[in-house]
């Protein structure tokens, strides 16, 4: 989280709620942003969806018939909460999930497809920005947040790519002309609308595509002699020519809703051949450069675009020089042995795999794979899914809360390191202390509401950053409140595990996949960092686990006395306060 802040109408009082739209907007597109407060994964409308897609499977036989409570459960939560959705339904939401031992599954699939058809989604686009206008003539940055949210997973799944948004919002909330009134969000929505346009996208391929000439006219592709003049142009300023070993390839006449979405379906195409002539020819490989050139139907001017992000890639990472260290003392310090060992190396191994691969399938595939492998078999009971769920969701869940305010951290830190050390200083908080520390202790003490108003205070026009600041300091306040937070954080990491799982099927025994495949994937990636780093954290550490077994079942117990100790506590004071992040008091 950054403050841009180069505009002058983000200094006018009167345009504070748009400003705040603005930067809410700008972190649920960033890719580093912590997974609380990206996008969920699926919104009611695409809810629904799944759902009927699953009933689809059970009856198909692909997919075992209990998968389908956990997804109604979710489906009833999300409709229960979605201000968005209570405009658009005439009935409340629990007549539309028929469930229960004397209803049949086609019952529970037409009453589905009726929500489904209720639930239009061009119609909740339409909806959701209307309400976001009136809430931003003075209304509430709760239900702002909650109306940015719903605008941004309904977007993404219709197949708006994430890209497009965040660079529209750059360029239209803070780089862009001054926005004047709330009715020039009209213009924006109109820019990350989900609109059909055509595209022809140009890449430069390896020679060898030539070999399979005939055959790429399948798949709309074409080898041509140069780019029209003005696309041409733009390949040259940006130094995109063919060497004598390439060739220009068109892709012609590809659809989607904005030019980074056109590129990945026009790359698909290329992957394609790419995957086919190796059937064929094993040492040989077709190779493309990461820019492409492309024109729009409705814009003269041609974009030069390079390969997007790896969806592995959008996580946490430390600096070479940390890693280095971490490395050098998990080598000397690492007390696994025997069977753990291979079971952790091999893990390792297809986390390697997966953050090299750049198809989707294949890194939810290897990523889950790793989980497998690394998640003992033989304990916590169940299915393959369960056992990995119980087996991960104690590491998850203590880790929440501190990753949590350690990000806030970062994010006051990124704001301005001076004001929040001043702030700290001037609390008279204990020099000692971690400065994550320090700021959970401003944020929950009584002794330093002063403090902390004078904090919010500095915060000036950074909205969002100060929202932040209250409102995880409102959940740190009552230990009723955290563990009401962890109990939903469980139930939702729970139905994420399952659709990971689902898709995971999907993909193997029905070679299908699934729009929202890439928020998988940084979910599965995350699950999977989280319960490497705590296999090495206890065998590396005092505790010198033997074996993977033993590092999962100290995880549990850890969590098990970590809740139960967090249950005790009636209030948090300055003795007790740090528990919340390490389990232990100061």
């Amino acid at each position: 989280m950054r403050l841009k802040n180069y505009k002058k109408w983000h200094a006018d009082p009167d345009m504070a709620l748009v400003l705040y739209f603005a930067q809410r907007l700008d972190e649920l597109f960033f890719d580093y942003t912590l997974d609380t407060y990206k996008p969920p994964a699926l919104n009611c409308i695409f809810l629904c969806r799944e759902a009927l897609e699953l009933i689809k499977d059970i009856e198909d036989e692909i997919i075992d018939p209990a998968h389908l409570d956990h997804v109604l459960d979710e489906l009833k939560w999300s409709l229960s909460s979605d201000l968005v959705a209570k405009e658009i339904l005439n009935s409340d939401c629990e007549k539309f999930i028929l469930r229960g031992e004397s209803i049949k599954l086609n019952e529970t699939r037409i009453r589905l497809e009726v929500l489904e058809r209720t639930l239009n989604p061009l119609l909740y686009i339409e909806i959701c920005q209307d309400l976001i206008v009136e809430e931003l003539v003075g209304g509430s940055k709760k239900k702002i947040d909650h109306l940015a949210v719903k605008l941004a997973s309904t977007l993404v799944n219709m197949g708006v790519g994430k890209q497009h948004i965040y660079e529209q919002v750059q360029n239209f909330f803070f780089f862009g002309e001054d926005v004047i009134c709330v009715d020039d969000l009209e213009t924006f929505f109109e820019k990350i609308s989900p609109t059909e346009h055509h595209f022809e996208i140009y890449f430069v391929v390896s020679n060898l595509i030539r070999q399979v000439e005939e055959s790429i006219e399948t798949f709309d592709l074409e080898i041509i002699s140069s780019p029209p003049k003005s696309a041409l142009s733009v390949a040259e300023e940006n130094g995109l020519t063919p060497n004598q070993d390439e060739v220009w390839l068109e892709v012609k006449n590809v659809g989607a809703f904005d030019r980074h979405t056109a590129r990945k379906r026009a790359e698909a195409k290329l992957d394609m051949v790419r995957d086919l002539f190796l059937l064929f020819s094993h040492k040989n490989r077709i190779t493309w450069r990461a820019e492409t050139v492309i024109t729009q139907c409705c814009d003269d001017t041609p974009i030069l675009i390079r390969t997007p992000k790896n969806t592995m890639e959008k996580c946490f990472d430390l600096k070479a020089s940390d890693a280095s260290l971490r490395l050098n003392s998990m080598i000397k310090t690492l007390s696994l042995s025997g069977n753990s060992f291979v079971r952790f190396h091999r893990a390792v191994d297809l986390h390697a795999i997966g953050a090299t691969n750049e198809l989707p399938e294949n890194q939810l595939l290897n990523v889950w794979i790793a989980l497998e492998t690394l998640v003992p078999s033989h304990i916590y009971g169940g299915g393959k899914v369960v056992k990995i769920k119980n087996g991960i969701m104690p590491i998850l869940l203590v880790n929440y809360l501190p990753r949590i305010i350690q990000r806030l951290t970062a994010d006051l830190v990124r704001w301005n390191r001076q004001k929040i050390s001043r702030i700290i200083r001037e609390a008279s908080i204990d020099s000692k202390k971690r400065l994550y520390e320090k700021v959970l202790e401003l944020l929950v003490l009584p002794d330093h509401k002063a403090h902390l108003d004078a904090l919010y205070a500095e915060l000036g026009d950074f909205h969002l950053l100060r929202l932040r600041v209250f409102e995880v300091s409102e959940i740190f306040r009552k230990p009723k409140k955290i563990i009401d937070r962890l109990n939903e954080h469980e139930v939702k990491v729970n139905w994420q595990i399952r659709r990971i799982y689902r898709t995971r099927n999907l993909i193997v025994h029905s070679g299908r996949t699934i729009p929202y495949v890439d928020t998988l994937i940084e979910n599965a990636h995350d699950y999977l960092d989280q319960a490497i780093d705590a296999v090495l954290a206890y065998s590396c550490g005092i505790l010198s686990a033997r074996s993977i077994d033993q590092a999962f079942d100290m995880a549990r117990m850890d969590y098990e006395v970590y809740m139960s100790n967090l249950k005790s506590i009636s209030s948090f004071d300055e003795d007790n306060i740090f528990f919340v992040l390490n389990g232990r008091s100061a």
